[in-house]
């Protein structure tokens, strides 16, 4: 159905898989009706980059703009996937060839990634696809406003955070984390909404899209 609502997000529960370096998300009851008191109200621990969540500039570059600031405008609108599923980096080679006709704002990488999630992965894989330094400049020459990508970073684990900083330093909003197991390549209708926490590095959100064409 052309208006159906599919939901691109992560949940977000003690069992989510995190960077080896960041804490399991932790849900604490600090009230319970079981307990007699008047409702329930629980307490939420988690990292910012946990999940479906955005990086804000200041994630890697010492002066860049924090989450309040990312636009909302580079969040909502038209966007398109491009299925990557096989390749174990995007380079340029693969962006071009993939790459949808007429202007792109906003571009989704949906890869073997998400097939982590589909499976219902429970542990951090370092292996996982993402962008090249090359295909990141490529990305900024091609003014695109926002890319996502289907696991926890738009970068490899083993590289320097030089692709985080080549985007975020042309203004390019990140998603990652997303859930693409489910979607096919082609054109959308994006909203995704992060948190408005003020000076974060990057926070939270929930992302859906909605099938254009």
């Amino acid at each position: 159905m052309p208006n159906e609502l599919i939901d691109i997000s992560l949940n977000i529960s003690e069992r989510s898989v995190v960077w080896p370096t960041a804490p399991r998300p932790s849900l604490t009851p600090r009230l319970s009706m079981a307990r007699g008191d008047a409702v329930n109200d629980s307490n939420l621990f988690m990292n910012v980059h946990t999940g479906t969540h955005i990086d804000a500039p200041r994630h890697h570059l010492q002066d860049g703009a924090s989450t309040e600031a990312v636009p909302l405008e580079a969040l909502v609108g038209e966007a398109w996937v491009v299925d990557l599923t096989g390749c174990a980096a995007i380079d340029v080679a693969w962006l071009q060839r993939l790459w949808p006709r007429g202007p792109v704002t906003r571009l989704l990488c949906k890869t073997s990634n998400s097939r982590y999630w589909e499976n219902g992965a429970a542990a951090f894989v370092p292996d996982y696809c993402a962008l090249t330094v090359e295909a990141a400049a490529w990305l900024v020459q091609q003014r695109v406003q926002l890319v996502g990508i289907d696991y926890l970073s738009i970068q490899r684990y083993e590289d320097p955070p030089t692709v985080h900083r080549v985007l975020l330093a042309a203004g390019i909003v990140l998603v990652e984390g997303l859930n693409l197991s489910s979607v096919s390549a082609g054109r959308y209708e994006l909203f995704c909404l992060p948190l408005k926490l003020v000076g974060a590095d990057g926070a939270p959100a929930r992302a859906v899209l909605r099938r254009l064409s």
